[in-house]
């Protein structure tokens, strides 16, 4: 019967033991086995081939002709499996291994019978140079070079793919490495680096999902199998205390004092009970991270940029915390506030250009915003508007003529600049033109009138009150005729657009000397004067040399008017000597 490779290519043996040296093959085997290998080839593909468990199954079954093929393919001694090949007649004979099964790759079994640097595995047939081996890693390997012994046979030398010794700690426990046989080297078909990598990538990303969750302020939760004897367990990331952590075994949660946590390891003072299979053991941990946000009105003027504090306090004012809360939120509390800000004609121009002082004002319209002039500014009524005190005012065109001029406070929210313009629009000055669409807070504040060569007229503001330092005679000085049907009168004396309360003098004459006239508001009813002459506020004398006048306050309309009737036919003599301007406070 001719020797199988194994035999023929045997290690060399000193007094039946194993030893250094080279074992020489005679010439007559090596073309015994040659020709059994090139009989084999040529009949595998025409002869069937049988299978059989065991050789035990093998030899007991020797009803085939000569040259049947047949494999072992699970015998439990490794040498065992393999490809056979029947001698002899039908019911005469026997077999004989001929060559390795023709696996594509082997697994093996690794599970420390060796050390981490000399390893011992297990395959359930014999490896060859032909096949692929999987190995698992059981330890990282401590040092270099690194052994591997395949079935108890000589221990081959683990190289990487380009033939050098693995280095220390190449194998990391876990891996699985797939290699062959080449002479006495176990030549790496995985190299060593870059399994290692991605190991270690593996660990770190496991890792940072961990660590991520718990920047997340998630819980993360690791899961272990208790055995009745393990006490130690090794966590993900290190949750900083045991304060952190819910420790749950069996559903039940378990006191702190009963475990202790260093860093990522875990022990408890009596060992979890278990299979050690099924995961009974639940740890918990994470929490919010304290980021150190300073409590309400903590923050003092050393934890600011000294460059900056001068401006923030600027712009905060004298304000309190709720009031600074208030002024970047729509709220009853801010709308309509007006404090300061008066206005008069400058004394370099007179007739040409107004002072504001310092003040304060909520923006008009939605999402109002306070806006804080902080010190006086001059503005010219005949000039383009351009931001600064001195500079023009106008928001666009020309200073009106015999007309109103409407002041504004205006403000920038990008840069926090507060500004004064000047218009002839009374509902909102034009933005975009002299001034810059970034200006798009503003609240009148004043309202001047001009004559009929552009010179602003002299005026004395007292907070909402404007008073002319020279009465406007209305109708020219010349009287109203008024009677019983009530009628309405636009002043020329008070701005329009909005309602004031004009501030008059009325003087009344009628040849029915038991009569007197009514002034009074359009946004009151249109009454009858009444029995004894109840609602006269402008009485008559007809006696020679004398006359009656009275001085009264009159809410106009929206277009400056206020309603004259009287008790009999009569004329009514009018002066504005000023009006009440709330500017918008609610």
């Amino acid at each position: 019967m001719p020797l199988t490779a194994r035999q023929v290519w045997r290690d060399f043996v000193s007094d039946g033991i194993p030893a250094s040296g080279n074992h020489k093959p005679s010439k007559p085997d090596v073309r015994a086995w040659g020709t059994n290998i090139d009989n084999f080839i040529g009949s595998i593909g025409v002869v069937n081939s049988l299978i059989f468990s065991t050789k035990a199954l093998l030899l007991a079954d020797v009803a085939h002709d000569d040259n049947t093929m047949a494999w072992v393919v699970s015998d439990l001694v490794a040498d065992n499996n393999g490809i056979y090949q029947k001698s002899g007649a039908s019911g005469l004979g026997t077999w004989a291994r001929v060559a390795d099964l023709p696996y594509p790759f082997i697994p093996a079994s690794n599970v420390g019978a060796g050390t981490p640097n000399a390893l011992q595995a297990t395959t359930d047939i014999p490896i060859s140079e032909t096949a692929l081996v999987w190995l698992p890693i059981f330890a990282t390997n401590t040092a270099s070079p690194v052994t591997v012994a395949f079935n108890g046979s000589s221990p081959l030398t683990v190289k990487t793919n380009p033939g050098n010794d693995v280095v220390v700690g190449g194998r990391p426990a876990g891996m699985i490495v797939l290699g062959r046989q080449q002479g006495s080297e176990f030549r790496l078909i995985s190299d060593q680096a870059s399994s290692a990598i991605v190991a270690a990538a593996e660990a770190a990303a496991d890792l940072a999902a961990d660590y991520a969750a718990l920047a997340l302020n998630n819980q993360v939760l690791n899961q272990f199998a208790g055995n009745g004897s393990q006490t130690v367990f090794a966590l993900s990331v290190d949750p900083g205390s045991k304060n952190n952590t819910l420790v749950v075994i069996d559903g039940v949660v378990q006191l702190k004092s009963s475990y202790s946590i260093s860093g990522t390891t875990l022990t408890f003072s009596e060992a979890p009970p278990g299979d050690g299979i099924e995961n009974n053991i639940e740890v918990s941990f994470g929490g919010k991270i304290d980021i150190g946000t300073p409590g309400s009105e903590t923050v003092d003027a050393d934890k600011i940029k000294a460059t900056d504090i001068v401006a923030i306090r600027t712009k905060l004012s004298v304000y309190s915390k709720a009031e600074v809360d208030s002024a970047v939120a729509v709220s009853s509390g801010v709308a309509g506030r007006l404090y300061g800000l008066g206005g008069a004609q400058d004394a370099g121009d007179l007739n040409n250009d107004m002072t504001f002082q310092p003040g304060e004002a909520a923006s008009a319209g939605a999402s109002p915003v306070i806006m804080v002039l902080a010190s006086a500014i001059t503005k010219r009524s005949d000039a383009a508007w351009a931001v600064g005190s001195g500079n023009g005012g106008m928001d666009t065109g020309t200073k009106p003529t015999s007309a109103w001029l409407y002041w504004y406070l205006i403000k920038r929210p990008d840069t926090g600049v507060v500004d004064v313009c000047c218009s002839a629009s009374a509902s909102a000055p034009t933005i975009g033109g002299n001034i810059p669409a970034a200006y798009t807070k503003y609240r009148r504040i004043r309202s001047t009138k001009t004559d009929g060569s552009g010179n602003i007229l002299a005026d004395s503001q007292d907070g909402d009150e404007v008073l002319w330092q020279t009465a406007v005679k209305e109708n020219g000085g010349a009287a109203y005729s008024t009677g019983t049907t009530a009628a309405l009168v636009t002043l020329a004396g008070v701005p329009s657009a909005f309602k004031v309360r004009a501030i008059l003098n009325a003087a009344f004459t009628s040849g029915t000397d038991t009569v007197g006239a009514f002034i009074s508001s359009p946004d009151e009813g249109d009454q009858a004067l009444g029995v004894g002459n109840s609602l006269f506020n402008v009485t008559n004398m007809q006696n020679a040399s004398e006359n009656a006048s009275a001085g009264l306050e009159v809410r106009t309309n929206a277009s400056g008017q206020v309603r004259h009737k009287a008790g009999a036919a009569g004329s009514l003599y009018l002066a504005t000597r000023g009006y009440i301007d709330r500017r918008g406070r609610i």
